[in-house]
């Protein structure tokens, strides 16, 4: 039998897709955790699930709705589960993601009073991605999945990715018509903005089981009859296909300098703040001509180039062969002569830089979203001054930022920059020093 409605005031976003009430008040009573709520909203919700010291709850009506709620623009909002504040104003989005960085950092990071910089927007609230991954279902559906289920939504544009996104997913469609490999998920890559007169998308498709011959004619075929797709890459376990052209550009914003991406590898979602970030880190990190610095998880060299131009030396670790290919790449074409790469897991890499008792002033962790923490005792027995560690998780951020203050580690600054808008989701550029 359903539970009755409750009334509650909504307090605050969560690290999630939902707003946070408590029974019998805001000082009191059991937290609820209520998806598609906005911070002020009085609303009327059921509990769907119980726990001891917290309860998930359905809304089922919005009594006086908050000043910071607003309708979402996308035709696909709350069904699909991409964007979970876009029903939030961009302001509220801001104010929520850097309370949310303070808060993880002095519960889970144990730093009292977290020095935590104003939040950095996106430079778009919109349009801002060029990059998206979508799930795929026979014969040739593209969407997300509906938050916390695995029912497809299928899309017919996407208001976060770039301009033309409708045009892209038709090609993405017509693409899985055509192929007798099984495809799961597809991503639609463009260059950057400033830089599209490189050419067209390049779509990417992560497939189950084997690559069917057929498909090598007719990959390139594909390629040729449509002057929208630059190329294609197609993989799977054990193997990988390429047509067309799959050079994607980035403008970093900094030196008139340029990534270039040929392999499909990760780059930050959003270019325009992509360049924010850098241009903060390099503020923030206060590089200079005297310093070497070790790089953790440099993949195609997005902090490399901008770094190197700033430093003495740079050593970067990367695991991924691909992005490793294109970071060398970038640094040659760069002209840079100060830059070596190991190529090894992060942690790997440092064991092997204390085996060869390499020094170096400044360590950037630009880990993936679970952090660091197989890495942090290796920077331990580097005794490196400074660590300056981009993270995309909170969570994990205030982790390592914890276990690096076992080890003498002071944390001087925390930047959130906002590159996931009408997403809960939240870079930090964290700079630690040793006392």
């Amino acid at each position: 039998m359903p539970s009755a409605s409750i009334p509650l005031t909504i307090d605050r976003l969560s690290y999630g897709p939902a707003g946070i009430g408590r029974v019998n008040g805001k000082d009191g009573g059991k937290v609820v955790f209520v998806p598609q709520t906005a911070p002020g909203d009085r609303v009327d919700a059921i509990l769907t699930e119980e726990k001891k010291r917290y309860a998930h709850g359905q809304l089922i009506a919005v009594r006086q709705p908050a000043p910071a709620r607003r309708m979402p623009p996308c035709r696909y909002v709350p069904r699909c589960g991409g964007c979970p504040w876009q029903h939030v104003t961009y302001a509220e989005q801001l104010r929520a993601k850097e309370a949310l960085v303070r808060e993880h950092i002095r519960r889970i990071g144990g730093v009292e009073d977290p020095p935590v910089l104003p939040i950095l927007p996106s430079p778009q609230e919109w349009r801002y991605r060029h990059r998206i991954r979508l799930r795929t279902e026979p014969p040739a559906r593209l969407g997300f999945y509906q938050s916390q289920s695995h029912e497809l939504v299928e899309l017919g544009d996407c208001l976060i990715a770039g301009e033309d996104c409708a045009t892209r997913l038709a090609s993405a469609r017509a693409w899985l018509t055509r192929l007798r490999t099984t495809v799961r998920r597809i991503e639609l890559i463009t260059s950057d903005p400033l830089r599209a007169a490189t050419g067209g998308v390049v779509l990417v498709g992560n497939a189950q089981g084997r690559f069917q011959a057929d498909d090598e004619e007719e990959c390139a075929a594909f390629v040729a009859e449509h002057d929208e797709v630059a190329g294609l890459i197609l993989f799977g376990r054990g193997w990988r296909r390429v047509w067309g052209e799959t050079r994607i550009v980035l403008d970093l914003g900094v030196d008139d300098l340029v990534l270039e991406v040929k392999r499909g590898g990760f780059t930050q979602v959003n270019p325009a703040g992509n360049r924010v970030l850098i241009t903060a880190l390099l503020r923030l990190a206060d590089f200079n001509k005297s310093q070497k610095v070790i790089e953790c998880y440099t993949g195609a060299g997005n902090l490399s180039l901008p770094i190197a131009r700033r430093v003495n030396a740079l050593i970067g670790i990367e695991q991924d062969s691909y992005a490793l290919a294109d970071a060398r790449e970038n640094v040659a074409r760069t002209g840079l002569d100060n830059v070596t790469f190991v190529h090894a897991s992060a942690r790997i890499g440092l064991q092997t830089l204390v085996q060869r008792e390499e020094e170096a002033d400044v360590l950037v962790l630009d880990p993936p979203r679970a952090g660091a923490a197989d890495s942090l005792e290796d920077i331990s027995r580097l005794k490196i001054h400074k660590v300056v560690y981009v993270s995309c998780d909170p969570t994990t951020l205030a982790r390592d930022l914890r276990r690096l203050g076992q080890w003498g580690y002071r944390v001087e600054s925390l930047q959130p920059v906002d590159l996931f808008p009408h997403t809960y989701h939240v870079e930090t550029i964290a700079v630690a020093v040793l006392t």
